[in-house]
């Protein structure tokens, strides 16, 4: 089986860039469940994998350019050449919605960082002790 790694390159590198993206934002997601509850370490594992995209596809740009420091010029996304915009956006907008999804997902779990169940939390509206 020959395969065509150069047709692979110009229709599909968009498709790399995600699951490299996804391994990033695992790994880092893994790192921060050291310190922080699952929910919080992956919105931080996917935000650091869209940074991450957004500042190399930057830098991708500024050397294609030949750009002289201090680089402000290079947020301008729409001179991006067409293969550095695939590269980002996909990657960009999978990033935004697992955040979204990240973000709006609430636990069902009623238990503690051990694993022990927490009491029912009781309602102080109308409660003289409320604040």
């Amino acid at each position: 089986m020959n395969i065509d790694w150069q047709y692979i390159q110009n229709n599909f590198d968009w498709l790399g860039h995600i699951a490299e993206a996804l391994c990033i934002a695992a790994v880092v997601t893994a790192l921060g469940l050291v310190f922080f509850k699952r929910r919080t370490a992956l919105i931080i594992g996917l935000a650091f994998a869209s940074g991450y995209f957004h500042g190399r596809e930057k830098r991708d740009f500024e050397v294609s350019v030949h750009m002289h420091p201090p680089h402000l010029e290079a947020y301008e996304m729409w001179k991006w050449s067409w293969d550095q915009a695939t590269d980002f956006w996909p990657v960009a907008i999978l990033m935004f919605a697992l955040l979204l999804l990240a973000v709006r997902y609430k636990s069902a779990s009623t238990s503690d960082l051990n694993g022990h169940p927490q009491p029912p939390q009781e309602r102080l509206v109308g409660h003289r002790n409320a604040l």
